[in-house]
């Protein structure tokens, strides 16, 4: 059975004095009007959303442009910078070819490899140049990131070679610390290092020093860096002192009329180890000084350059 149709009555009262208005609508009418409406806020709505979502992507559309413009002058200033770093990577490295030079771990040879004003001279021209032309190239980020890994590697190169010029350095002080240099006393030479007639015996022998003649008492000092092996009565030498100085180096100090160290003592160049003496076979008060190297007597006058 068809269901029927609903007829409804619709009054507009406008004022007292005025003829009201009657109409009638169905209910059929009613619901097409209800879906009208509803399909008609529907697409509303959706044109509202898309109006909002492309407001949206416009706005982050232009947010990203700023970003990446940002992101471009932030990679053109690190290009630059590479640019200054290689430059002055460039000068380290001439550098520390002058230093190996300097220090003896390389030929003189070498330098015809280095340059002779230690790296180009970059002016602000020839930097606005550079920068000009990363600004063309626009280098992207990846290749920045690789030249830095460059860069870095090359520099610790230069860190580990300027270290080891270091370390060479340290022990070349050390080492220069530890070579006998000054006079052990102030008087004047007597017999030196050679062969001489002897004192006492009136023979022929070798002497393995240098004799100073001098006023009994006076200071005598250590010529080197070095530890106190020896402090003691010899026979022949009297009182003496034997000073180990490393790398083969030893000196000995004969004749003493007293001590100012003891055995074991560590002392440095120029320190007051003992006492000019008249002891053991010896016709005058005066220092017998030896340097001997990896055990074998040396003449002391090549030593001395104070």
């Amino acid at each position: 059975m068809k269901k029927k149709n609903k007829l409804y009555s619709v009054i507009i009262i406008s004022d007292a004095t005025s003829t009201n208005k009657e109409f009638s609508i169905t209910s059929k009418f009613i619901k097409k009007a209800l879906i009208s409406v509803f399909v008609l806020l529907f697409i509303f709505g959706f044109i509202i959303f898309d109006y909002l979502s492309i407001s949206f992507d416009k706005e982050k559309m232009i947010n990203l442009k700023i970003d990446n413009k940002r992101k471009e002058k932030t990679i053109t200033g690190l290009s630059l910078k590479m640019e200054e770093l290689s430059i002055s990577l460039k000068k380290m490295a001439d550098y520390k070819e002058r230093i190996l030079i300097a220090s003896g771990l390389k030929s003189p040879l070498a330098l015809k490899e280095v340059g002779s004003g230690g790296g180009p001279i970059i002016d602000s021209s020839t930097l606005k140049s550079t920068t000009d032309n990363i600004l063309i190239n626009k280098q992207s980020s990846k290749s920045i990131l690789d030249k830095a890994h460059k860069l870095a590697k090359n520099a610790k190169k230069v860190e580990n070679t300027l270290k080891y010029v270091n370390s060479v350095i340290d022990l070349q002080k050390v080492r220069l610390a530890s070579t006998p240099a000054i006079w052990p006393t102030k008087g004047y030479l007597t017999d030196g290092f050679g062969w001489r007639t002897h004192p006492f015996t009136g023979k022929r022998n070798f002497h393995y020093g240098q004799d100073i003649a001098t006023q009994l008492g006076n200071d005598i000092l250590a010529t080197a860096d070095g530890f106190v092996l020896v402090v003691a009565h010899q026979n022949a030498f009297g009182n003496i002192i034997v000073i180990d100085h490393g790398f083969g180096f030893t000196t000995r100090y004969a004749h003493l009329s007293g001590f100012n160290v003891k055995e074991g003592d560590r002392v440095k160049r120029g320190q007051v180890i003992g006492f000019v003496g008249n002891t053991g076979r010896s016709t005058a008060p005066h220092l017998h000084y030896e340097v001997r190297v990896f055990g074998k007597a040396q003449n002391p006058m090549k030593f001395i350059i104070d």
